[in-house]
């Protein structure tokens, strides 16, 4: 409500929408995503939209909601040039220079644009399967494409984001007793406990492929061999080809039999596609160095293995720029903290890239 507030202020038309629910076979995602909480409970996904009389279409893209559950949270504070509190980073500090790069924008009358659309979604943190629909079909209506995560070591922007995906493996066994039928029992634990080897070898951070086994659960008694165990696996890929590779590989560790009478059954399924970098991206990063050099602002443009919002824009091919937001670090932890003076400073970035693209810049031929 807030953020909205803000730009209904300067003429932005703001709306509440809903999106569907996955289908019925892949409803386990939002279970996997959110367990144990109903997804009709998120909150709505805001749009704001702004017509101007210039060209280009430039959409913004945040999210409203951060990893910390309330029992995680803690309070905000200041430290010298540092602000600590929950999701600051990961994406409040970026949801503030969003709303005043474009107050700026409209303050000093160079809101030259024909359009300027924003995106906050409400379940980033739960995979956005429900937004994803408000982002794609914003993207089809876009030149181009700005997410506020926060900027990455020293403000390096993010020109390319990983295809991220989820698997769910459990391995049945048979239970029995720890000692006196021993010989009857068949661990699910230890035959999980081999796949899990398997499943970490597959990570290749020279190819930008990353696994992480990041939840165990298995048996329910201390003197019982375990018939049951589950693991989550985070799967990052820099794109398609390396999906379908990585995907093949996990169904053949999940069909391997461990041990004899052990069973494995694997679900697998890719939430978010890459964004690729290609030669309109390295358009757009000289458009926004050029504004940075004019602001006394540089920065580097990373290759980076996580996802976000901007994942959605990747397959329709707008050219996007990830990491807008304020420089800031320990995403996740209770010293999550932005740089303080960083926030003008994005601003004034997103702000000058803008104007430069409702002015022509796009068309212009680079300067030396």
């Amino acid at each position: 409500d807030r953020v909205c507030a803000q730009l209904e202020a300067i003429g932005y038309a703001t709306e509440r929408v809903h999106c569907p629910r996955l289908p019925e076979d892949r409803r386990w995602l939002e279970e996997f995503m959110l367990p144990g909480y109903d997804p009709a409970r998120l909150g709505d996904h805001r749009v704001a939209r702004w017509r101007g009389k210039g060209s280009g279409r430039v959409l913004v893209l945040g999210d409203l909601d951060c990893a910390f559950t309330p029992a995680k949270m803690f309070p905000f504070r200041i430290e010298g040039d540092r602000a600590y509190a929950p999701g600051i980073a990961d994406m409040k500090g970026g949801l503030t220079v969003a709303v005043y790069a474009l107050k700026a924008l409209h303050a000093t009358g160079l809101a030259n644009l024909g359009a300027i659309t924003c995106v906050f979604s409400a379940d980033e943190q739960a995979g956005s399967l429900q937004s994803r629909h408000a982002v794609e079909a914003a993207g089809r209506d876009a030149d181009w494409v700005f997410c506020m995560e926060c900027a990455r070591e020293g403000g390096n922007l993010m020109g390319l984001r990983a295809q991220i995906g989820v698997a769910k493996l459990d391995v049945y066994g048979r239970d029995a007793h720890a000692g006196s039928a021993y010989a009857k029992g068949i661990s699910a634990i230890e035959a999980m406990a081999r796949k899990i080897t398997a499943i970490h070898a597959l990570t290749d951070p020279a190819r930008e492929i990353f696994l992480c086994v990041g939840e165990i659960k298995g048996g329910w008694r201390r003197s019982v061999i375990a018939g049951q165990c589950m693991a989550t696996v985070d799967i990052r890929t820099p794109g398609p080809a390396e999906w379908n590779e990585v995907e093949a590989a996990l169904r053949a560790i999940a069909e391997r039999v461990e041990l004899p009478g052990s069973h494995a059954t694997l679900l697998i399924a890719s939430h978010r596609p890459g964004v690729p970098w290609t030669t309109r991206t390295d358009r757009l990063i000289a458009i926004t160095r050029e504004a940075g050099h004019e602001l006394g602002l540089d920065f580097g443009v990373l290759r980076s293995p996580a996802a976000g919002s901007s994942a959605f824009v990747g397959p329709i091919g707008v050219p996007c720029l990830d990491g807008m937001g304020p420089s800031g670090g320990e995403l996740m932890t209770d010293h999550e903290y932005i740089e303080i003076p960083s926030l003008v400073e994005r601003a004034a970035l997103l702000a000058t890239t803008m104007h430069k693209l409702g002015a022509g810049a796009w068309e212009m031929p680079e300067h030396g």
